[in-house]
């Protein structure tokens, strides 16, 4: 009989903490399909974004090399999530946090760059700042993944816990 042994079941924190952690990396991904460039009338997410970009053949291959890999953006959340569910709670929680921070940094700078609402050319607000949100709580959650370890039991060599 196969039985899985949980040395250290994660306490409300942790189990808080990754509730919010997924919160956030689901908005994260959905923050990348909402509108990020504003183009006239025409709304385009993150992904048409870079199309365009990649049609126009705005950048040099390094910089290009760096946008190629937002195409992962989502598989990297469903990795992480399901690392979690699989027991990985500190790998999880890792990848999570390197993720969250580099989504973040991305949608940060697109937040602070991005125009008002009467520009005809530019960055739309909802993609960047859903996807800056999700990071956040991303985050913020991993603390509390982290927080929320419980310590093992030691034992003396008398015996006593």
């Amino acid at each position: 009989m196969l039985s899985r042994i949980t040395a250290n079941p994660p306490t409300r924190l942790g189990i808080g903490g990754a509730a919010l952690a997924g919160i956030g990396l689901v908005l994260i991904a959905v923050g990348t399909f909402l509108p990020w460039v504003r183009s006239g009338t025409v709304l385009r997410d993150s992904y048409e974004s870079l199309s365009v970009i990649r049609h126009i053949e705005l950048l040099d291959s390094p910089l290009q090399t760096v946008l190629d890999t937002w195409m992962f953006v989502v598989p990297a959340v469903t990795v992480c999530i399901a690392t979690y569910a699989l027991g990985f709670r500190r790998v999880a929680a890792t990848l999570s946090t390197i993720l969250a921070i580099i989504c973040g940094t991305i949608s940060g700078i697109a937040t602070v760059v991005g125009g008002g609402e009467e520009v005809r050319l530019g960055i739309a607000g909802i993609g960047p700042t859903t996807t800056l949100i999700g990071a956040v709580l991303t985050v913020i959650g991993v603390v509390g993944i982290f927080a929320g370890r419980r310590k093992s039991a030691t034992v003396n060599a008398g015996g006593e816990a």
